[in-house]
C-alpha cells in the first residue's frame, strides 16, 4: 500500500491562484494535486473544503466565482476526506496543546494523523515537525536530500 499525503488547504488555494506572483507555488501545488489523484494518495478533510470555499471566493486577488469554486470542489470530492467528529475534536485540543498549534491546525494534523497519512503537506506548519508516524513538509521550500 502506498503512503497516503494529506492535502492543507494552501495546496488548494495555490493551485487556483492566478496571480502573476504565485506561478511557481501554482505549478508546485497543481502537480502535486494531479500525482495524489492519479496515485489514489491523496487526503483532505471536509475542513480543507470549507476553507478552501472561503478563501478561494473572497480572499485571493482573482477571486473565484461561486460557481467554479464549487465545481472545484467536486473535482476535489475524488480524494479521501476525513469527516471531524467528537472524538477528533477533543484529539485535535490534546495535540494543541501538546505542539503548541491553533485548533485550526490541530485539526488538520488530527484529520492526517486519523487517516493514517505518513505526510502533511502545508506551508502553515514548521517543515519537518513530526507528530506520531505523520510528518509536515513544506512543498513550497527546496528540500534537502
Amino acid at each position: 500500500m502506498r503512503d497516503k499525503v494529506f492535502l492543507d488547504t494552501n495546496i488548494l488555494i495555490y493551485s487556483v491562484d492566478a496571480s502573476p506572483d504565485q506561478k511557481a507555488k501554482a505549478a508546485i501545488a497543481q502537480e502535486l494535486i494531479k500525482q495524489h489523484i492519479r496515485g489514489g494518495t491523496g487526503v483532505i478533510s471536509i475542513q480543507v473544503l470549507q476553507e478552501f470555499y472561503q478563501v478561494s471566493t473572497q480572499k485571493i486577488k482573482v477571486p473565484l466565482s461561486m460557481e467554479d469554486a464549487l465545481e472545484y470542489l467536486h473535482y476535489m470530492a475524488v480524494l479521501e476526506t476525513v469527516h471531524h467528529d467528537f472524538t477528533m475534536l477533543v484529539n485535535a485540543v490534546y495535540l494543541l496543546k501538546k505542539h503548541k498549534l491553533s485548533l485550526w491546525d490541530a485539526l488538520i494534523v488530527q484529520a492526517a494523523a486519523a487517516a493514517k497519512c505518513s505526510l502533511l503537506l502545508t506551508e502553515d506548519l514548521q517543515d519537518g515537525l513530526r507528530v506520531g508516524d505523520l510528518t509536515v513538509r513544506n512543498p513550497f521550500i527546496p528540500q534537502s536530500e
